[in-house]
């Protein structure tokens, strides 16, 4: 089915070894169009990037779930609501911070509109946040 020049590297990526160059003439112009060889330096360098990216992922999970953790144990510890409910905020934060970079990839470059985005709906829903609890705290201050 593949050449003994062709290999799998995954499931969906056939890359042909460094000895493999095809050449195409093309007649009517008498042109040699040359397919570029398999880089093997790339592929390691690649392949180390995605690699640390995973393991960057998977460390952000762990530490996810200890934030999760802790704020199960301040709950069932029965602490002050007055002391749980700020650090509470806090450890949501610090978890949508976690989520939108290395989740949602909002690291890398290229993501700036969706970055805009998120940051006007943070705004938005901070802001009737603020002006629900305005309004509960003060009853109907509008009178």
């Amino acid at each position: 089915m593949t050449n003994k020049n062709e290999h799998y590297v995954t499931e969906h990526v056939k890359v042909k070894d460094v000895d493999t160059v095809e050449q195409a003439e093309i007649h009517e112009e008498h042109i040699v169009h040359t397919e570029p060889a398999f880089n093997k330096a790339k592929f390691a360098y690649e392949r180390r990037n995605r690699t640390a990216e995973m393991r960057q992922q998977v460390t952000t999970f762990a530490i996810m779930i200890f934030l999760t953790f802790i704020a199960f144990a301040m709950v069932a510890a029965g602490l002050d609501k007055a002391i749980v409910l700020p650090i509470l905020i806090l450890l949501a934060f610090i978890q949508v911070i976690l989520q939108f970079f290395y989740f949602m990839h909002m690291k890398h470059d290229g993501h700036d509109v969706p970055k805009l985005f998120m940051l006007s709906g943070i705004f938005i829903a901070f802001s009737f946040v603020v002006t629900a609890l305005y309004l509960v705290w003060l009853g109907d201050p509008l009178k």
